[in-house]
């Protein structure tokens, strides 16, 4: 347990490093088949919805690590969203550029309610 709880907690540290000014963090995770591992990804997107940066987490055991995951940046969340491929890391980054596109839509509303 212990040893579970450094993971995620070494994890939550790197995608806090993903913040940052005018930015929005999300992560997701593929829903596997039985006997396949999961991957957590967490991207970080600017407010004109192009991913500036992600990484993954994923392994079977306690000892994985995140790293950067360079095929998404640069991408528009759109593409992801749209995107036909079917592994998991697009899996898990769907979910999270699904979060990411409602996060920055609220945004928005909620500026241009502040503003109107």
């Amino acid at each position: 347990m212990r040893l579970a709880k450094e993971q995620a907690t070494s994890f939550l540290n790197i995608v806090n490093d993903l913040k940052g000014p005018g930015l929005t963090v999300s992560i997701g995770v593929n829903q596997p088949k039985w006997g396949r591992k999961k991957i957590y990804v967490a991207v970080s997107a600017n407010q004109d919805s192009i991913i500036v940066d992600a990484v993954t987490l994923e392994g079977t055991t306690v000892f994985a690590k995140g790293k950067k995951e360079s095929t998404l940046i640069g991408k528009t969340l759109s593409e992801i969203r749209d995107s036909d491929i079917q592994e998991p890391l697009y899996d898990a980054a769907k979910m999270a550029v699904d979060a990411l596109i409602n996060k920055i839509v609220d945004e928005k509303k909620s500026s241009s309610v502040e503003k109107g």
